[in-house]
């Protein structure tokens, strides 16, 4: 099987982040986001990957290159115009000629992948989605999964004249069948979701669905950012990759309760360190007098004095001097 992730966004709604920092390459626990989805395809046998590029394309495909460093196969799609996750996936004509997988490089799972690809080939359907329960008063929830495990909703198209209450909310993870590819434009601006799976359910067409059981995080705005770090820290280890993997000093048993990882040359007075703690190579704590919870500082920190040391996430590089506001904590970049 091959997979497509979907990496061409402008990620706006992490700006002034993502002027600077593709979103695809912004790092969860030290890890650019897109290492976790890389490696939790490979870990089901994926290996052969396409990346859609356009904001910022060239940074992603010179992190990246050509995927010998993970163990699998990067090709891109370089898209002149941004062309949607329609569009994106449409430029997998003569590419793929079985079903392949798509994921968004912005989130991140842990869950049995195995399961949804048996799912899709029970089903029949040309396309199942993972999708988590929801109650129908989170505006996420424009879906509804009936008992046969088949979507009858999306967004405002439904099987029956009166559109039912939403029960579940997308993930992001397709598995497609290349026969969709033809009912997309080429060329052109497309969501998948709006335009060919709501004409599928306008035309009763099935689309099978799967209820992921597991972990899934979004990290589009900054409040989905911080908690996607600080939830994955209480999550930890994920079955399919180690985040702390080259760092030297870190725990044999993860338990957030105690996580203290330090990279190397870390400059650090003897303060008190209130876990979950990770502090990056090169990192600079000798202006402060406590460091944590909550606290993930990149490589070659240097925190302030009076900065904050609980509840943040500083950037590789970053002097404490700009950061991002969010309710559940700051960015600093």
């Amino acid at each position: 099987m091959k997979a497509l992730i979907l990496a061409a966004g402008f990620g706006t709604r992490l700006s002034p982040v993502t002027d600077i920092i593709p979103k695809p390459l912004i790092p969860v626990l030290n890890r650019p986001v897109i290492e976790y989805n890389i490696n939790f395809l490979k870990h089901y046998g994926i290996k052969d990957i396409f990346i859609n590029l356009h904001h910022n394309g060239e940074k992603i495909e010179k992190y990246l290159g050509n995927g010998k460093k993970y163990g699998v196969r990067i090709k891109y799609m370089k898209e002149k115009d941004i062309l949607g996750t329609g569009g994106a996936i449409g430029n997998m004509r003569g590419v793929a000629d079985t079903p392949f997988m798509v994921i968004n490089s912005d989130t991140i799972f842990d869950f049995d992948l195995d399961e949804m690809i048996n799912s899709h080939d029970r089903s029949k359907s040309r396309v199942t989605l993972g999708v988590i329960s929801s109650s129908h008063k989170d505006p996420r929830a424009v879906i509804t999964v009936d008992e046969n495990s088949k979507i009858v909703r999306m967004l405002d198209a439904s099987f029956t004249k009166t559109v039912p209450e939403g029960n579940a909310i997308f993930t992001g993870v397709h598995i497609i069948d290349p026969s969709i590819l033809e009912y997309i434009p080429e060329n052109i601006f497309t969501s998948i979701t709006g335009y060919v799976y709501r004409r599928m359910v306008q035309h009763q067409e099935q689309i099978n669905a799967v209820f992921v059981d597991g972990k899934w995080w979004d990290m589009g705005t900054p409040d989905d950012y911080l908690e996607c770090n600080f939830e994955l820290i209480k999550s930890l280890p994920l079955h399919y990759f180690d985040p702390f993997e080259k760092y030297t000093l870190k725990p044999e048993v993860i338990e957030h309760e105690t996580l203290v990882v330090m990279g190397r040359n870390v400059k650090a007075p003897a303060i008190p360190l209130k876990p979950p703690l990770i502090v990056g190579n090169g990192a600079d704590l000798e202006k402060i007098d406590r460091a944590g919870p909550n606290l993930v500082l990149g490589e070659k920190v240097k925190i302030p004095k009076g900065a904050d040391t609980s509840n943040a996430i500083y950037l590789d590089g970053s002097d404490g001097s700009r950061f991002l506001p969010g309710k559940k904590g700051k960015i600093y970049y």
